[in-house]
């Protein structure tokens, strides 16, 4: 009879169709068999006690340069149930695009916790575009740009975008675009610079609904007329939606991705915290919230992403001065669970289809990733529906020193973790390994 390293026994296995009760055997670190056998054998059992046995979180949105490095961002992620995740290896102006793609993989194989993927982020489009085809080769396949902050020097105007993308559609792969139109939001900040205006409470007028439906509109036609496949991470507004859902049902080739702070924040109850809650996109308001949690009910979000960006800032600082972003990764998985199933809005099995199948699918890193099925990696998570528990930045991993969810209390939590069938997150224990994540070529878009 055949011996397996490792059994999970007595779980509701969790599929985007079904949920099955069933025991699970993982075998060099693959799933090897799913069914009602009791008499199977392991070195090591692991009783689910009949809570939902999930895959892993893959999470396509992430940047591993702030407060927490390759490293650290993957145990804090592995702690909220992400298994796999996709780093934004970003080649700031004057670097070259490949040597980035190259250290970034260097990196995370030599220290991180769990797999890991990359997406190519264009920060000098017009000379950076060249290499795209060569970082394709390394197994990047998705390039990242921004059609906002031209303050910052950062933004890819429609030039260089046509160019990318002709280069990305010809090559093989997928175009993901920060939408937002950066050049009317920079009239705006100016304008209200000079109006010496508190920019803490007028925030939402400097990034508009507007402003965002504009600019995926625009990027989805220049990605139709270069034969590109678009992928659209961190929708925020009910505008955005109304566009998104146009441009789906006429049949363009585009992905929607929303984050956690979207579905469950708004500016109004956020505006205390100050520069802790300045995230780009804004977080906006309820009724934005509600569209985008119609979003994901119907299909027309494909994906979560956590944008984990956490920042060295505080409540006292500078609103206007201030950086972008939040920590966001392991408290992804727990928000959707609370603001989404416990409150009706999703099902357990969206959850396993916005946070693994569909992203595995859209990064051609399926069926190895993303669904629990023979044969697939063994990424699984346990989670316990009935342990309630607070959000505080006490029981949260990453280096940043606040959460935006300090104080939420949340039923059901995350208490069992497998990387590729290494457990790594045990209760509130890490046995993860540095450099045990292995580096995952994509087929994105395709």
């Amino acid at each position: 009879m055949k011996t397996y390293e490792t059994i999970i026994k007595d779980g509701k296995v969790v599929y985007p169709e079904k949920t099955i009760k069933a025991n699970i055997g993982i075998l060099n670190g693959k799933i090897d068999y799913i069914g009602s056998d009791e008499k199977i054998h392991a070195d090591n059992i692991v009783d689910a006690c009949g809570r939902y046995v999930l895959p892993g979180a893959i999470d396509p949105h992430t940047h591993p340069v702030y407060l927490d490095n390759i490293e650290g961002l993957s145990k804090t992620a592995a702690f909220g149930g992400v298994t796999t995740v996709i780093h934004y290896a970003y080649a700031k102006p004057g670097k070259s695009l490949v040597s980035t793609v190259k250290d970034y993989i260097q990196e995370g194989e030599a220290t991180s916790y769990i797999d890991f993927a990359l997406h190519g982020g264009l920060f000098d489009t017009k000379k950076q575009a060249d290499e795209i085809p060569e970082s394709v080769k390394l197994g990047v396949t998705s390039f990242k740009m921004f059609m906002a902050y031209a303050k910052l020097g950062w933004m890819t105007d429609d030039y260089a975008l046509a160019k990318a993308m002709d280069i990305i559609g010809r090559t093989g792969g997928m175009a993901s675009l920060h939408a937002e139109n950066g050049l009317v939001i920079d009239y705006i900040q100016d304008k209200l610079l000079k109006e010496k205006a508190n920019f803490k409470e007028r925030f939402l007028e400097t990034s508009p609904d507007t402003a965002e439906a504009e600019a995926i509109f625009r990027a989805v036609q220049i990605g139709k007329l270069m034969k590109c496949p678009v992928y659209i991470p961190h929708i925020s507004s009910k505008a955005g939606i109304k566009t998104m859902k146009y441009l789906k049902d006429e049949g363009y080739k585009v992905y929607a991705e929303t984050c956690p702070h979207y579905l469950s924040l708004t500016w109004d109850e956020l505006k205390g915290k100050g520069p802790l809650g300045k995230v780009g996109p804004s977080i906006k308001t309820e009724e934005d919230l509600i569209s985008l949690w119609d979003a994901v009910e119907t299909g027309y979000i494909d994906t979560i992403g956590s944008d984990h960006a956490p920042k060295d800032k505080k409540v006292e600082d500078d609103f206007f001065t201030a950086p972008y972003g939040t920590p966001e990764i392991e408290t992804m998985l727990p928000i959707l669970w609370e603001f989404g199933i416990n409150r009706g809005k999703i099902t357990v099995n969206k959850l396993a289809a916005i946070l693994s199948e569909n992203t595995a699918r859209i990064m051609g890193l399926f069926p190895k990733k993303g669904r629990l099925d023979t044969g697939s990696d063994a990424d699984i998570v346990i989670i316990d529906p009935d342990e309630e528990w607070i959000v505080s930045k006490g029981n949260q991993h990453s280096n940043a020193s606040y959460t935006l969810f300090e104080g939420k209390t949340i039923l059901g939590r995350v208490k069992h973790v497998f990387s590729r069938g290494r457990l790594v997150v045990n209760g509130n224990s890490f046995l993860g390994e540095s450099g045990w994540g292995e580096f995952l070529k994509t087929n994105a878009g395709q």
